[in-house]
């Protein structure tokens, strides 16, 4: 059992990058969504640290392969209400309603403060935390053991893991691959810093190049 005070927060600042979190999920899926900017987004605007929420979305889809009980049109990225035996759990209508939902549940789990100032609910679970008396009864990712999962043994220590694993994730490799399939497709012919700014004359470069494939 975790003690009081210690853990990994759930609320908190991001520690990883969206460049970071895009690329570690492009290593084991390339071809997996890109939503890690909303992560970052709806994070920041609930206190809750995004990169960890993403790094539990990778744990609950299978690196967003799915192949469980939700599905992905579902926009479910949490298993929210998907509690095994083919019961497919929540629906959302947009990826971001779906995020925002899993951020507004960990954020039950997290804090006992009302929802922030313009937020809309969109967590079909939030009045279960409410009316179970589970509002801020778990502040750390760790403290999520056996209550998002069951029995759920090191269940956050898990996506804990992963989110180090994220912010570990070289962004400058990423960026040098990118100018390299680049150069491979003969859309770039010139040296290049993965870092500097590009100019609208390297950009149209680009694009006319693009047209003429």
């Amino acid at each position: 059992m975790v003690q009081a005070g210690t853990g990994t927060p759930i609320m908190g600042t991001a520690q990883a990058t969206e460049q970071q979190m895009g690329a570690y999920l492009r290593r084991f899926n390339p071809d997996a969504p890109d939503y890690a900017r909303l992560y970052l987004e709806i994070g920041e605007r609930y206190g809750v640290r995004g990169d960890l929420a993403f790094a539990q979305s990778i744990k609950e889809t299978g690196y967003w392969r799915f192949g469980g009980d939700v599905k992905p049109e579902q926009n479910n990225f949490a298993g929210l209400g998907a509690t095994g035996g083919g019961a497919r759990g929540a629906s959302f209508a947009t990826p971001q309603e779906g995020i925002e939902a899993q951020i507004q549940h960990l954020y039950g789990y997290a804090t006992t403060a009302p929802l922030p100032s313009g937020a809309k609910l969109v967590d079909p679970r939030f009045s279960i935390l409410q009316s179970a008396g589970l509002r801020g009864a778990a502040p750390t990712w760790e403290q999520l053991n056996g209550r998002w999962a069951v029995p759920g043994v090191g269940y956050g220590e898990s996506i804990v893991q992963i989110g180090r694993e994220i912010a570990a994730e070289p962004v400058t490799d990423w960026k040098t691959s990118a100018l390299e399939w680049l150069k491979a497709e003969r859309l770039i012919d010139s040296p290049h810093d993965p870092d500097a700014p590009v100019t609208w004359a390297e950009f149209g470069t680009v694009l006319r190049r693009l047209a003429g494939k």
